[in-house]
């Protein structure tokens, strides 16, 4: 995904909240997952995050405060059953929106990564 640029070349400010740079240690299966997500919405990795902390108010259901959080707790269990044939739907749609080809090694890997994603949510 490209970000706009101001007239100095330098990357335009999204809002008027200036973002610090920082960084994150993540597993390769965690940034590929945001990354997949994040390319989905047409958002940065860093919009996502910013997204998903605003949308939850700053807090998170499963973790109201550190010193209540229950050792057997595991937030990625759905409450609803996830319906496969709409997310073969959406996986095509996505694939559409694609600009490579068929045939371009992207393209086979963001399939592959759908098709897994897919399998992963039939054991929820």
């Amino acid at each position: 995904m490209k970000r706009k640029r101001d007239i100095q070349g330098k990357f335009a400010l999204k809002n008027d909240d200036y973002r610090q740079v920082r960084s994150l240690r993540l597993t390769d299966e965690t940034w590929r997952a945001l990354g997949i997500a994040s390319e989905c919405l047409g958002w940065t990795r860093a919009d996502l995050l910013e997204k998903l902390v605003k949308s939850n108010q700053g807090s998170f259901p499963y973790y109201p405060n550190c010193e209540e959080v229950p050792s057997d707790t595991d937030p990625i269990v759905s409450e609803k059953p996830i319906n496969q044939d709409n997310l073969e739907i959406l996986a095509k749609i996505v694939l559409k929106e694609l600009k490579y080809g068929k045939q371009s090694s992207y393209y086979k890997v963001a399939k592959k990564a759908l098709k897994r994603l897919i399998e992963l949510s039939s054991t929820l």
